[in-house]
């Protein structure tokens, strides 16, 4: 332990040395570079946002060049965050326009850059977004009933990350994407309620894009149902916000639902009106492609020469910055140099604490370890005493006095032939005789307990399985036992300790759990045994296990320390517990 106290005070000098000679450089580029990333960050943010907002207003090949240009630029500056949303970008943009495996291909990339630069919100995202991809090539074609499935399990392995993190606008996506397939599928009511809490998320974040489609749907979804009412107020609202928002894709379906809701109820006139509208607007969507290819021009030079403007106009304030420039780098260096040496100074003060500490920590775990193992090892000779016990008592019940009420048995049914039929006292005798035999059967069950009498006979399987029957047959528990894969590799000592292990299981459950049903699961695996007991019973805190556990516990402790194996236990309150054990197996 003074070897290793000494190689961590050697390791802590050297760093001191090593940044006595290297502080005034490290404090003089850290300046230079944070300036520099900072000016990167905002370009490609610029370009970021510019492309979200391409798509929002349907002008997807200016949205697509954009993200292109992000991307690079975000390699340039080898920026992965910044490829991140590049590549999410690109995803939303050919979701939107029905390329259902481009944009699969580019959430999974967002995924895989988001993980290398630990973005928990675009992971996040970029999983609901493989999700949307799969939903697309469910709603182009219906019978790809296996997309519209992969799309759920999407949703299911994003929507609490996304809400723990309040990621709003996607957890209202990801309700209403999910509104889509119930209504599909004909569940309305399901449709309505996700419907309903997405348009809440977006109205919180004042989301008008969002609330377009969502409010939209939900007009749909009445209508379905026959609510034309509530159809047309959600569809009027809807026209509201694309008409205020220059939404036109968006526009031009609310605007042909309601032609289609005033055509169902006869009223032609505002069938006609709309109809109309969504013609002429049509037309214009058309004008705004052609128009966007010119502004895709347009927008290219105008970047290429903003640069040169902006080279040129930095050129131009290089001198007037520098001396500020050099102000800020002396300021930020000496705060730096001071902050170091008092770390330094600190550190010298703390390296022996330290490592007094941990010797004073290793100790104190060596004492603990050592008196763990001897409260096991006392423990296991405790069990192998009352096994012992139980053995010797079950063999004299078994030998000696069930051998003796079969002699009385015999005497009994001697006498019972001898006994007149009309006697009066052949009744009682016989009832006499009934309770010698169950005496005789209580005996002979106490017997096998003891002596796990099934488990002797049998072995370890069919042993679980009797005990599964008594225990389902009083009625307060219903057991479940399921095996696999078991060889017979466990010898008698190890399959008897099992089994004692899960009859301390089941006495606790039946106890102090209050279930209504347990599952034991039994697995062989290449170099262990796994044993599961689970109940849905009330639980209880783990972290106060060690302070209330009693004798049970220890048992349980010890029997599976005997075994040289390991136990977890898992509660919590209100949500049952599940116990698993592994115990390993040698090849013979």
């Amino acid at each position: 332990m003074m070897a290793e106290g000494q190689e961590i005070q050697v390791q802590v000098m050297g760093q001191v040395r090593r940044m006595d000679k290297r502080l005034f450089i490290i404090s003089f580029f850290i300046t230079l570079f944070v300036g520099n990333l900072f000016a990167q960050t905002e370009e490609l943010e610029k370009l970021r946002v510019i492309g979200e907002n391409y798509t929002a207003e349907s002008k997807y090949d200016s949205a697509l060049f954009t993200f292109q240009r992000l991307d690079l630029e975000a390699k340039k500056a080898e920026n992965v965050p910044y490829q991140a949303a590049a590549a999410m970008g690109l995803g939303r943009l050919y979701g939107t326009t029905k390329k259902a495996d481009l944009a699969i291909e580019s959430y999974k990339k967002a995924n895989k850059l988001s993980k290398i630069s630990n973005l928990p919100k675009y992971q996040n995202s970029s999983i609901f977004g493989v999700g949307t991809g799969f939903q697309i090539i469910w709603e182009l074609d219906s019978t790809e009933i296996w997309a519209a499935d992969s799309a759920l399990y999407y949703y299911s392995l994003t929507r609490d990350g996304m809400i723990e993190l309040e990621q709003k606008e996607e957890v209202a996506i990801l309700l209403y994407n999910t509104a889509l397939i119930n209504t599909a599928q004909g569940d309305y009511l399901s449709a309505k309620d996700n419907l309903i809490k997405a348009v809440r998320f977006d109205t919180e974040i004042e989301n008008s894009y969002g609330l377009s489609s969502e409010l939209r749907q939900l007009g749909l979804v009445n209508y379905r149902l026959s609510l034309y009412d509530s159809a047309e107020y959600y569809y009027l609202k809807t026209l509201a916000i694309t008409d205020s928002s220059n939404f036109v894709d968006k526009g031009l379906q609310v605007l042909n639902n309601l032609a289609v809701l005033y055509e169902s109820q006869k009223n032609y006139e505002k069938a006609i009106s709309y109809r109309k509208r969504y013609y002429d607007d049509s037309k214009n969507i058309f004008r705004l492609d052609y128009q966007d290819k010119l502004l895709e021009l347009r927008q290219q030079y105008n970047m290429e020469e903003l640069e040169l403007r902006n080279e040129l106009q930095e050129n131009r304030i290089l001198v007037q910055k520098r001396s500020q420039l050099l102000i800020l780098i002396i300021g930020i260096s000496l705060l730096v140099i001071i902050s170091i040496w008092l770390y330094i100074v600190d550190q010298r003060r703390k390296t022996i604490k330290a490592l007094a500490a941990k010797n004073d920590e290793i100790n104190k775990q060596k004492i603990d370890e050592l008196l763990q193992h001897q409260e096991i090892a006392s423990l296991q000779g405790v069990l192998e005493g009352q096994e012992t016990e139980r053995k010797r008592v079950a063999i004299d019940l078994h030998d000696r006095l069930g051998g003796i009420l079969s002699m009385v048995k015999l005497h009994f049914s001697a006498v019972e032939e001898k006994i007149d039929p009309e006697n009066p006292t052949k009744e009682k005798f016989l009832t006499a005789s009934e309770l010698l035999d169950l005496a005789a059967g209580e005996v002979r069950n106490i017997s096998h307990n003891m002596m796990s009498g099934v488990l002797a006979k049998f072995g370890l399987i069919p042993a679980l399985e009797d005990l599964k029957t008594r225990i389902s047959e009083t009625g307060k528990l219903t057991v479940n036992l399921y095996t696999s894969n078991i060889n017979g590799s466990l010898d008698g000592e190890q399959e008897l300790q099992l089994y004692r292990i899960v009859q301390e299981l089941m006495s606790n459950i039946l106890k102090h759990s209050d279930a209504t049903e347990t599952n034991i699961q039994l697995n062989e695996n290449e170099d262990s045994v796994n044993l599961i007991v689970e109940d849905d019973g009330i639980g209880f805190n783990p972290e106060k296990l060690d302070v209330n556990a009693g004798i049970g516990l220890s048992n349980l402790k010890a029997r599976v320390a005997k075994l040289n194996g390991t136990l977890h236990i898992d509660s919590g309150l209100g949500s049952g517990t599940t116990v698993s054990i592994d115990i390993p197996i040698e090849d013979d």
